[in-house]
């Protein structure tokens, strides 16, 4: 009898063990603001059989439904939605276990008419678009890896969660499960037709609305859960789409450092050492947005970071001990590859594959190496072909043992690499931004950024004196780049004389002030944090003129980053509003690198429009640039004087 009930007991626990392993994992959720579209990544296909049914509901207007079967990975996960339109915020959570259910909730604008939602499904993906047309040329790309330190569409800002409760109070009606063969393949030729440049930014970057949880305020990407020590490797885990930054190796002790940007780190595991063979390894959050991978090791170059299919995980893996072919059982083939370019200096390669792909990424100063480690074939000559008489020709794809393709590809110093993933995993985007071949005068191209700010140990910093105020003044562009150009007349020739002046009537009130440049010569962004970095001021200012396309727009604004720079832009707008005859254009929050990178108070002060014409005259003047001065002087003062009333 006992052994019947031990036999019964396990058939029992066999049948539901069985269930749960058959049940979907919904392993992300993504969100297109451009093509209004939101995307559900499973772990296997979704069975076509299942009735996904849209309930709408009524105050507020939303509707939910249910995916049968399904688990997600990660816990519940909310975007919310602050940049206007119809759709408002986006709920996915676990409904129900046994049986494992799915729900999604979408909230929208009053007047949102709930039947224009459409749902479609294309591989691993649930596709729910909000209106009545698939956007052709939407970019369902996510970055993975980038050789930048920072990007303005770096995520910082913070906001709180909210909670709704779900009743249904409506019918539900059935929503279309099939795509049309058209759909279909327009989702699909946005994956093959997808040309990002570096210097472009993506709709999905572009996007005010991110992944979050209920447990953390940041806004971010990727949510970093656990570390794990595996036998090949350090395995990193999480939930949302996660992006690595190139890695850098530091000495004394030797160790490796890899950035995860737009990353907010558990606390559970943040700021622990955990041991890895002799190496150990570190996790913390390094800036508000961005984790940081610490491993202190003696033999650097034996790890690499693999990139999961499903963008949940990477595994740092050791390659003396990696068995690549284990990675995955699904295996693919590399199908076609495409040249693409957009001019000189910004180029690339795309790779399809006719299943998910699981990769890896070896920068060093002299070629890049992506390792395929799935892909079983390719057709050689159709590659070359694909490549020749391109940028890329130099370039070489080849076999690896077992299993895999190595893809390398001869880089300069100064090159700039970047590389996406497709949302269905089998697209993997190379793309290459090159240094121009002759210097061009533009208005402010964003400088590459190489390095993380950094002091000069061998520059010794004076201790500062008891009631010493020290100011930097960072007269905007210089040498060959001229800033904005209106007429013949130079943004930089502006900015220098206004520095010039403020500096001189700090001075003479018995400041030290301190000049990023005092001349006409190139000064780059990382060499301004730098310089005040190692003088330690009390704060930063950086000068500039404004300029748009138009030639109506006038006016002076402050700009800022960290909250604790607020103070300081406050008083310098008010005195520039009360000095310059110019339109107030008020404050403004923005991602400047100088402001993001310095950390003292730090403001960028935008003094005028050279774009129009009668501004332009106004600012070339003496008394325009004395006024202006002048105005930032006495904000400065003020700041100092609100400083020491507050320390009181």
């Amino acid at each position: 009898m006992i052994k019947k009930l031990l036999i019964y007991t396990l058939l029992i626990f066999s049948l539901s063990l069985q269930s749960v392993l058959a049940d979907e994992r919904i392993t992300s959720v993504n969100y297109d603001t451009s093509a209004n579209m939101l995307f559900l990544t499973s772990s296997a296909n979704f069975k076509q059989e299942d009735k996904i049914k849209f309930v709408p509901l009524s105050n507020p207007n939303r509707i939910y439904f249910d995916i049968p079967g399904s688990v997600l990975v990660g816990g519940k996960q909310d975007y919310q939605i602050s940049s206007g339109g119809d759709l408002r915020q986006i709920v996915v959570s676990q409904f129900s276990t046994n049986p494992n259910v799915v729900r999604v909730v979408v909230y929208f604008a009053e007047n949102y008419k709930t039947s224009n939602l459409k749902l479609y499904r294309l591989n691993n993906n649930i596709i729910v678009t909000f209106n009545n047309q698939v956007c052709y040329d939407a970019n369902y790309m996510h970055t993975t890896y980038r050789d930048e330190k920072f990007e303005s569409t770096d995520y910082y800002s913070f906001i709180s969660m909210v909670s709704q409760n779900i009743t249904a109070d409506e019918k539900p009606f059935v929503a279309q499960v099939e795509a049309s063969e058209k759909v279909l393949n327009q989702i699909q030729q946005a994956f093959n037709n997808s040309t990002i440049p570096v210097n472009i930014k993506t709709s999905y970057q572009n996007a005010n609305v991110q992944l979050t949880k209920k447990d953390f305020k940041l806004k971010t990407k990727y949510y970093l859960k656990s570390i794990q020590a595996k036998n090949n490797g350090i395995l990193l885990s999480g939930v949302g789409s996660f992006s690595i930054e190139r890695p850098m190796v530091l000495n004394s002790p030797n160790r490796l450092v890899l950035d995860l940007p737009n990353t907010y780190t558990d606390r559970n595991i943040r700021s622990k050492t955990f041991q890895y063979g002799s190496d150990t390894v570190r996790i913390g959050q390094f800036e508000a947005n961005k984790a940081r991978v610490v491993i202190t090791t003696e033999k650097h170059d034996k790890y690499i970071p693999i990139f999961s299919a499903d963008n949940q995980s990477i595994l740092i893996a050791n390659k003396e001990t990696l068995s690549h072919d284990t990675l995955t059982n699904v295996m693919t083939n590399l199908t076609s590859a495409k040249v693409t370019k957009t001019n000189d200096q910004n180029y690339g390669l795309n790779f399809y594959f006719n299943k998910p792909v699981v990769y890896a990424i070896k920068r060093d100063a002299a070629s890049l190496t992506i390792y395929f480690f799935n892909a079983v074939q390719y057709n050689d000559q159709d590659f070359k072909s694909t490549i020749s008489g391109t940028e890329l020709s130099a370039s070489k794809m080849s076999l690896m043992p077992r299993v895999g393709l190595r893809y390398n590809i001869p880089l300069e110093k100064d090159d700039v690499v970047k590389v996406y993933t497709g949302a269905d995993a089998r697209t993997v985007k190379l793309a290459l931004k090159v240094p121009p071949k002759k210097e061009t005068l533009t208005k402010r191209t964003p400088e590459v950024i190489t390095k993380l700010p950094t002091t000069n140990p061998e520059q010794i910093v004076k201790p500062r004196k008891s009631g010493e105020k020290v100011v930097v003044i960072d007269p905007g562009h210089g040498g060959i780049d001229y800033g904005a150009i209106r007429s013949g007349i130079n943004e930089k020739d502006i900015t220098t004389d206004v520095s010039a002046k403020v500096a001189k009537m700090l001075r003479s009130d018995g400041y030290t002030v301190y000049l990023t440049r005092d001349e006409d010569k190139t000064v780059s962004l990382q060499e301004r944090v730098d310089f005040s970095e190692n003088h330690n001021p009390d704060i930063f200012v950086s000068i500039h003129v404004n300029s748009s396309e138009g030639t109506t727009a006038t006016g002076i604004e402050t700009h800022y980053y960290h909250d604790y720079s607020i103070g300081l832009a406050k008083v310098v707008h008010a005195a520039m509003a009360k000095h310059v005859n110019s339109k107030d254009r008020g404050l403004f929050k923005s991602k400047f690198y100088v402001i993001n990178h310095t950390t003292v108070p730090a403001i960028l002060v935008e003094i005028g429009f050279i774009s129009n014409e009668e501004e332009r005259e106004d600012l070339i003047s003496e008394k325009r640039k004395q006024a202006t001065a002048k105005a930032i002087v006495e904000g400065i003062k003020n700041y100092y004087k609100q400083q020491q009333k507050e320390q009181k």
